[in-house]
């Protein structure tokens, strides 16, 4: 291990943050328009017009002239194809250490406790380590791909993990010409057999240790003019060992399971902003009294319309009814509302609120019940344009009471001085936990940096844990 961690520490270390969309796109549409930036957008953009904005991209393998006919201070944009075509290929590499600490007084209690030797673990601080690679590229003007690895690996299980060891390989075929759109995912995780944790599955009788998940996703979507059509199927294998009571002792056994989601939409074009859809919806879960198994009919209307240049509004109201025998008679039927306000100012102030209503409602006794409801609303300021990294403040809510979700945050990135960042964030759950977290981040260039995070959260009444960073992101 030792030699790992040193390996580790010479090569650049990273790790990557989880945000929701909405926090993303806000922070998106706040980058700073320095010189890099446009370059970035187009070294990194996702097939057909799906627009990842990553700001750090490592251009050291280009020559200072290459460099020269790339910066947009030159409004050299990328208009030759013969340019695009040295560029086609993107490598993303991503390798993070971390610290775990936790003051849980019994291993069981660790978030996963994930071994089965769980006796000889202590609680002390422990190391983690994660790889995370992604290759890009495009076959020609229709066919694209990427190919992503993501391994993890510590000497204890962490991060609401259920194994010490996993590693995910997933491959991206992607198709689009006109008004066609397809996509073939495959994939499968790996898990080390010998400490990963006995689950139990919900509709599965026996404690099962997962070995490895195969997977497969097909993905649709055809525009007929007005007529809209979207098809999305996923089928996945699941190889896992599970434990027999025989007498005193317990006996192994190997099986293996499929999981099947369909789904269905077919959409029609009223005006330029209302469309109505039906749709259909199957699942076929992993267990073997098909206790979780639904099938679902229904349809709505969507109504999504920009307003201007700084503001706009969607809208979608939609009805389904279960058709399977698993479902309660009071959820036979149900009905989704959402809504959401996008508004940008010139003052550097942007947003959203949004409302999800989700009701059901019952036959033989004529209620209406209420599901969930959820309000989320979102504003950011920016400022501090002239620098390689931009400045501001995000806070947040979301109001989720019957599940139990209602959360708020505040984020801040600051400029200090020559290139350095700091960035805090405070998240509250009156029912789940607080976590704090602080991280310092230099930038060497405009393309890349180097930054150390601490990360500590109170899960209320289980136990409190602290993880350390170290990381840079390098993508050539």
């Amino acid at each position: 291990m030792r030699k790992l961690l040193i390996f580790a520490v010479l090569i650049s270390f990273s790790i990557s943050q989880v945000s929701s969309d909405e926090e993303f796109n806000n922070k998106a549409n706040a980058k700073s328009n320095n010189k890099y930036h446009e370059i970035a957008r187009s070294l990194y953009q996702k097939p057909f017009g799906e627009i990842l904005s990553i700001p750090f991209i490592w251009l050291g393998n280009l020559t200072d002239n290459e460099k020269n006919k790339l910066d947009s201070s030159n409004k050299q944009k990328l208009k030759d194809s013969d340019q695009r075509k040295k560029l086609n290929l993107t490598n993303w590499s991503q390798l993070s250490i971390n610290y775990f600490t936790t003051d849980s007084m019994h291993d069981i209690d660790m978030v996963t406790g994930a071994s089965q030797d769980v006796d000889k673990i202590d609680t002390q601080g422990k190391f983690g380590l994660k790889y995370q690679h992604e290759l890009t590229g495009k076959i020609n003007e229709k066919f694209s791909y990427d190919i992503k690895e993501d391994i993890f690996y510590s000497e204890k299980s962490h991060e609401r993990r259920n194994s010490f060891f996993t590693n995910e390989l997933q491959l991206r075929l992607y198709y689009q010409h006109e008004a066609t759109y397809l996509k073939l995912q495959f994939g499968n995780r790996y898990y080390n057999s010998e400490e990963t944790y006995f689950l139990n599955l919900p509709g599965v009788e026996y404690n099962t240790q997962q070995q490895m998940i195969y997977g497969a996703i097909l993905h649709l979507k055809q525009n007929f003019r007005k007529l809209n059509l979207n098809v999305y199927a996923s089928l996945r294998n699941l190889e896992y060992d599970y434990l027999v009571p025989d007498d005193d002792e317990y006996e192994a056994y190997n099986a293996s399971d499929n999981d099947v989601y369909t789904m269905g939409k077919l959409s029609f074009k009223i005006t330029d902003h209302l469309n109505i859809f039906g749709r259909a919806y199957y699942k076929d879960d992993l267990n073997e009294l098909s206790l979780f198994d639904q099938m679902n009919l229904g349809g709505g209307f969507e109504y999504d319309n920009r307003i201007n240049l700084f503001s706009s509004i969607k809208a979608k109201v939609q009805y389904y009814n279960d058709v399977t025998d698993n479902v309660n008679n009071e959820q036979d039927h149900n009905l989704v509302t959402q809504l959401r306000y996008s508004r940008r100012f010139y003052s550097g102030i942007s947003g959203f609120i949004s409302y999800i209503n989700r009701s059901c409602y019952d036959n033989e006794t004529s209620q209406i019940y209420r599901v969930s409801n959820m309000l989320r609303v979102h504003a950011m300021y920016s400022y501090s344009y002239e620098n390689i990294n931009n400045s501001y403040l995000l806070a947040g809510i979301k109001y989720n009471p019957e599940n139990y979700g209602t959360l708020g945050f505040i984020e801040h990135n600051q400029y200090f001085y020559k290139d350095i960042y700091s960035t805090a964030n405070i998240k509250y759950s009156l029912d789940m936990l607080t976590s704090y977290s602080l991280k310092l981040e230099y930038f060497l260039n405009s393309l890349q940096s180097f930054w150390i995070k601490d990360e500590y959260t109170d899960f209320y009444n289980i136990q409190k844990q602290n993880l350390i960073f170290i990381g840079s992101t390098l993508i050539f």
